[in-house]
Parts: structure tokens; C-alpha cells; sequence
């Protein structure tokens, strides 16, 4: 009997003991925004010197901005702009602006089938300070406007689903980015996009591209989209393809079997698998769509596994240049992303990773929602409204039930998003018979003004700004773009002043001077590749092209040349086609010199014979005369 208490203590003990390490566990996994910034300082220095950034200076340098307006060079500046980290924001605007103008000029504007060209560009304008509803203008003179274009207006052109549910997804996400209002005959309306959505959840609760089975990264961006409309007793009504079957919910009903399937799919080391491996995106996209629904993701005990966070899982793939590493695993399929190299996309998606944990840390918007932040009094009645419902239960009165969903329906209604627990809120009240839609439509919404509603700071085209005009060279290259096409930006939204038209005529003029560089650095590698590939094939009928290639090329600046694509290739070919022509003067020189030898050697030899038969005969006729004389 005595050995089995001692047994029962042991036992209790240890329980208690492993308890008390779990608890210190997580403790110790409390992390600080300063964690989160330290990581993102890490990635950020690891990509300057990627790209060749000056570690004190702008990761946004002119080499970067070659890549802006293409996935690689648009997702870093919004993770940026999403940290507070002032880059070269201003030299950003300027190009992208330029490229967008540029592709608008074509027929299929930014993409013929990829609305999330629009969606990504529109997101990095906002993160840099732009606005991406009036962006330039097209061929007819009329402002561009990234947002309706790419969104509600998308399948005037081209459906907005052509991409899939990526597209539907990413338009509602870029939508929301600032509450953007959808106008009277718009295409497609907010709950459109929305129902598009929603109707695409698998039977597990996930979302994929086109898998039966989720995708962690699709379903974490899902969640991210409908995040915005998670506390909305609006009900759905659609037809939900995977089960072939009419259904009716909430978002709130969709967004919960979405967040439970994450968690399932959670490995024990906290990170997940997409197409079979095991990788850090797929682990920062959930912890964005958590951050997203003003949940704490490393502290939810759905996403702890085996004492592991989501930070744990992110934190894998961190390699010792403060970079990401994509996978441990090679991938065939995906050659640029090394397992023992840190890469791009990854340390991209961790970086803007880190700007979700930190925003939700310091109480700050979501990393999707681009407006301004909140007032200190909206702040407050938000803080205040989530404490006075972590109180609620089971004696909780009635009347308090109502006065509470008063506060909430009292405010604006793009700001009950951040109301962490309305619905612990609104399931009780129906649970007590109050009508909530009632005290709903009763209630009149509160305006908060902004801490600092200040005007736009005046912009001035400076004294330093003119010098730099001034001393522009008369031969441009393409290594003055990004400083002419800045320049020219600020100018045209900056105040009048004595000699603008001057100064406008010489950047305008500049910049066609630089963009018919460009053409012909265009024209070069396409008849490169239209006229010479491949280069085994080249024969000496070629060598005019050749030639007149490498002429085209001399006339380039060195800076410009670079930019010419396999040009050892046609060097090498050159070189080639310029030996043969070579060997076969060499051959000509020498049949020449050969036929002349010849020639001479027979005319020498021809001229022996001759001054032989000569001799021979003057010998006979010196003989002819001894005989005569002789007689």
C-alpha cells in the first residue's frame, strides 16, 4: 500500500514537473517586436548583398529597381513600407510608374490573363506612399487606375477568375487594402468576389489551386481575404462545387473549418508541406492569415505542436547570412531554390512575415490593410469594447448584452474587424433571445477623427534637384533612367516656379533620348535571337549580320553593352566566321603564290631550254664553220 502512494506521488510529480517545463517552454517563446525586427533586419541585410547594396545605404539602388514591376522587384518594397523602413521609396514610385505607363501602351496593359499583376504593383504602390487609384496615364491621356482595372472591373477585359482562385483572392485582399468603394455598375461587387471564394472550400475546410486535398498557402491567403468580413452576420448563400451541394453561412462559419484545417495540417516541428515539402513560405502565410484574424500565432495553442510555434517552424529555414532557405529538399522542379542557399521568395515572404507579427504586436493594422492607423480614441473604444467581453458570462445581464453590441454596431464598419471576440459577444446574446440584427440597424455609428489630420506637405523641385537636370550628360544611357524618370516625377507634382516648362522639356526629352536606348538594346538581343540562334548553326553567308550586330553594339555606351544578352556567344561566333575568312584569304594567298611559283618556274625552266637549244645551236653553226674553213 505504502509503495503504491510513493507510486502515485512519483507519478503526480512528474506530471508536475513536466508541466512546469512546458510552461517555462513557453515562456521562454514570448517574443518582443524587437524579435521580429531583428529577423527582418537580418533578411534585409542578406538582400542588399544579394543585389549589391551599399549595407548602410537603399536596398531600392538602381540595379534593384531594374527587377520593379515583376514579382522578384515589387514584394520587398512592401514588406518595407509594411516594417515603417523608408527606402528609396521616391525612386520606386518613379520607375514603376514609368513601366506601368509603358505596359498600358500595350494590349494586354500589365498581363492578357494575370490579374495579380495589378494586385501585386497596386500593393507596392500603396507601401511605398503612392496611390495606385490614379497612377499615371495611358495612351489617351486618362488616368490609370490599378485598383478598378484589377479588381471590380477585371472581367470587363478578362475574368478575374481566370487565374483561379488567386485571382478572386488577391482582388479582394487588394480591394480591401484601403476599403476601396466598389461604384454602381461595376463588374463584379464585393459579395461577388466574395461568394467566389467561398463556394471554392474543399470538404477538409481548406482551399487549393486545384487539388482536391488543401494547400496550406492558398488556404492561408483565403483566410487572409475574408478575414476583413469575420465578424459579419451576413449569410452566404451559394453552391458549394467540392460537395456538389447549396449551402448557406457566414464567413465566420467558412474562416473557422479553414483555421481548424491549418491546424491539422501543422507538422510536429511547426512548420508545413506543400506538394509534398516541407518549406517556409507555406509557414509565414499562416502565420499572416492568423495575424490577419487578430489572432496571437504563437501563442494559439492550435498551432503549437510537439512544443513548437509557428515561429519555430519559420525559424528552421534561417540560414546564417539572415537569409531563408525555401526547403531542405531539392526540388527538380523548382532548380533555382537551393536547400543550403538562402532565396529570394523565401526570405521575401518571411520578411513581410515579420512585419504581420510585429504590426499585431505594437496594435497596429494588419499587414493587408493599408490605411491609416487608427485613432488613439477608436484605439480605445476597440480595447476597451474586447476587455468588457473577456468578461462576459454566464450572469452577464441582458441589458449589458445589448449595450455591448450597441458599442460595437457603433462603430465604423470597416473597423469591427479588429474586434478580436465578437462573437463570444453575439453567440451569447442569441443564446439570451436578443435580436441582434434589431440593435444593429438602431444603432447610429460613431465617427472617430484622426490624431493628425494634416494636409499633404507641399512639394518643391529643389535647387539641388535643378543642378542635377543641369548636369546631365549631352549622350544619355540607360544608367541615367531611374535619376531622369525620378526627377520627372517630382517635377510634375511639384509647385510652379519661374522655368518648370524648362526643366520639363529637358527630363521629357531626356527620357526619350534614354527609352530610345532601350529600344535599340530591345532590338539588339531580339534580332540576336531571331538572326544568329542558334550560334553552331552560323555559316559565312551570316557574317553581313554578324557584323552589323556587333556594329550596332559598338555604338552602345559600356554601361548599355552590358546589358546586350549572350554576347560572348556572338564574340565567339565572330570570332569564328573572321577565322574562316582569314583561312581562306590564307588559302587564296598561298594557291597564288603557288600558281606563281609554278608559272615561273616553268617560264625559268622554258627559258633554260631556250638558252640551251640557243648555245647548242651556235655551237653546231661554230662547228659548221671549222668544217668550212677546213675544206
Amino acid at each position: 500500500m505504502t509503495k503504491r502512494v510513493i507510486s502515485v506521488i512519483l507519478c503526480a510529480l512528474c506530471v508536475i514537473s513536466s508541466f512546469s517545463f512546458t510552461v517555462s517552454a513557453k515562456e521562454n517563446k514570448d517574443h518582443t517586436s524587437d524579435n521580429f525586427l531583428s529577423v527582418a533586419d537580418g533578411i534585409i541585410a542578406w538582400k542588399k548583398a544579394d543585389n549589391g547594396s551599399e549595407s548602410d545605404g537603399y536596398l531600392i539602388n538602381d540595379k534593384y529597381l531594374e527587377n520593379a514591376g515583376t514579382t522578384p522587384g515589387d514584394w520587398y518594397p512592401i514588406a518595407l513600407g509594411r516594417l515603417g523602413i523608408q527606402d528609396n521609396n521616391e525612386g520606386y514610385l518613379a520607375v514603376i510608374k514609368d513601366r506601368v505607363e509603358e505596359r498600358y501602351r500595350e494590349s494586354g496593359k500589365l498581363s492578357a490573363a494575370k490579374a495579380t499583376e495589378w494586385h501585386r504593383i497596386a500593393l507596392a504602390v500603396l507601401a511605398m506612399g503612392g496611390d495606385p487609384t490614379n497612377f499615371g496615364t495611358d495612351e489617351n491621356g486618362a488616368p490609370i487606375n490599378l485598383i478598378a482595372d484589377g479588381t471590380y472591373d477585371r472581367g470587363k477585359t478578362t475574368p478575374l477568375g481566370r487565374q483561379g482562385i488567386n485571382g478572386w483572392i488577391w482582388g479582394l485582399i487588394t480591394l480591401d487594402s484601403m476599403r476601396y468603394a466598389v461604384p454602381d455598375g461595376a463588374y463584379n461587387t464585393r459579395d461577388d468576389i466574395i461568394v467566389e471564394i467561398i463556394s471554392k472550400q474543399l470538404s477538409d475546410g481548406g482551399f487549393a489551386l486545384s487539388s482536391d486535398d488543401a494547400d496550406p498557402d492558398i488556404t492561408a491567403m483565403a483566410i487572409t481575404a475574408l478575414a476583413p468580413y469575420y465578424n459579419s452576420e451576413k449569410i452566404y448563400s451559394y453552391r458549394r462545387k467540392a460537395l456538389s451541394a447549396d449551402e448557406s453561412k457566414t464567413v465566420r462559419e467558412v474562416v473557422d473549418e479553414a483555421v481548424l484545417c491549418l491546424s491539422r495540417l501543422q507538422l510536429d516541428t511547426g512548420d508545413y508541406k506543400s506538394w509534398g515539402t516541407q518549406n517556409a513560405e507555406s509557414t509565414d502565410w499562416v502565420a499572416v492569415a492568423l495575424s490577419s484574424l487578430n489572432i496571437d500565432p504563437l501563442s494559439d495553442s492550435r498551432f503549437i505542436k510537439n512544443g513548437n510555434t509557428l515561429f519555430d517552424g519559420i525559424m528552421r529555414y534561417r540560414m546564417t547570412d539572415g537569409g531563408f532557405v525555401h526547403s531542405f529538399t531539392y526540388d527538380p522542379d523548382n532548380p533555382t531554390s537551393l536547400p543550403d542557399k538562402s532565396n529570394t521568395m523565401a526570405s521575401e515572404q518571411t520578411l513581410y512575415t515579420m512585419a504581420a507579427l510585429w504590426r499585431r504586436k505594437n496594435g497596429m493594422r494588419t499587414l493587408f490593410d493599408f490605411r491609416k492607423e487608427q485613432s488613439s480614441a477608436l484605439k480605445s473604444r476597440i480595447s476597451d469594447l474586447v476587455s468588457d467581453i473577456s468578461k462576459i458570462g454566464n450572469r452577464t445581464d441582458k441589458q449589458k448584452l445589448r449595450e455591448l453590441l450597441a458599442v460595437f454596431y457603433s462603430l465604423p464598419e470597416t473597423e469591427r474587424c479588429y474586434v478580436s471576440n465578437y462573437w463570444t459577444l453575439s453567440d451569447e446574446a442569441k443564446k439570451r433571445g436578443i435580436d441582434v440584427s434589431e440593435i444593429a440597424g438602431e444603432t447610429a455609428v460613431i465617427v472617430f477623427s484622426d490624431d493628425d489630420a494634416n494636409d499633404d506637405a507641399i512639394l518643391y523641385f529643389t535647387d539641388s534637384d535643378r543642378a542635377m537636370v543641369d548636369s546631365l550628360p549631352e549622350k544619355l544611357t540607360t544608367e541615367q533612367y531611374v535619376l531622369v524618370v525620378t526627377l520627372l516625377d517630382k517635377l510634375e507634382r511639384s509647385e510652379d516656379f519661374d522655368g518648370k516648362d524648362v526643366y520639363l522639356r529637358k527630363l521629357v526629352s531626356a527620357k526619350e533620348q534614354i527609352a530610345a536606348v532601350q529600344a535599340e538594346i530591345d532590338s539588339l538581343n531580339d534580332d540576336i535571337k531571331a538572326e544568329l540562334y542558334p550560334f553552331d548553326k552560323i555559316t559565312l553567308k551570316d557574317r553581313g549580320k554578324v557584323n552589323k550586330i556587333v556594329k550596332r553594339y559598338n555604338a552602345l555606351s559600356e554601361y548599355d553593352r552590358a546589358k546586350i544578352e549572350r554576347w560572348e556567344d556572338v564574340v565567339k561566333t565572330k570570332t569564328k566566321l573572321d577565322n574562316i575568312v582569314r583561312a581562306i584569304v590564307i588559302s587564296v594567298v598561298l594557291f597564288v603564290l603557288a600558281v606563281g611559283l609554278t608559272v615561273f618556274i616553268i617560264i625559268r625552266i622554258r627559258r633554260r631550254k631556250m638558252k640551251k637549244a640557243l648555245e647548242m645551236e651556235e655551237l653546231a653553226a661554230m662547228y659548221k664553220d671549222e668544217d668550212d674553213d677546213m675544206r
